[in-house]
């Protein structure tokens, strides 16, 4: 059964406050919502791309996709309302070992 759980849509809010977290402790330039986050995948493809408001809620900008493996690891670009735009690398979880 497929589920929603790993779209994109349900993940890029909690990405962006992550990822704006960091800046805040690693950076002295303010930097808050909106936001405009897009998912460069490893192939080169945009992956996904929204806009994250606020309250953290997503406004999707392209097609909604499930978040695969293959995808990763992707490139994510966060861009504030100054068109400051940071890079964040998103590297894939190894496999869980399945010899138990």
């Amino acid at each position: 059964m497929v589920t929603d759980a790993w779209s994109y849509q349900n993940i890029a809010g909690g990405l962006a406050s992550e990822m704006a977290g960091f800046l805040r402790s690693a950076e002295s330039r303010e930097s808050s919502p909106p936001f405009r986050l897009v998912i460069i995948g490893n192939q080169g493809g945009v992956v996904f791309e929204c806009e994250v408001g606020q309250d953290w809620k997503v406004e999707n900008l392209g097609p909604a996709g499930r978040a695969c493996r293959s995808h990763f690891p992707a490139t994510a670009l966060l861009t504030d309302g100054s068109l400051f735009t940071r890079s964040f690398l998103i590297e894939r979880a190894p496999l869980a070992d399945r010899s138990n």
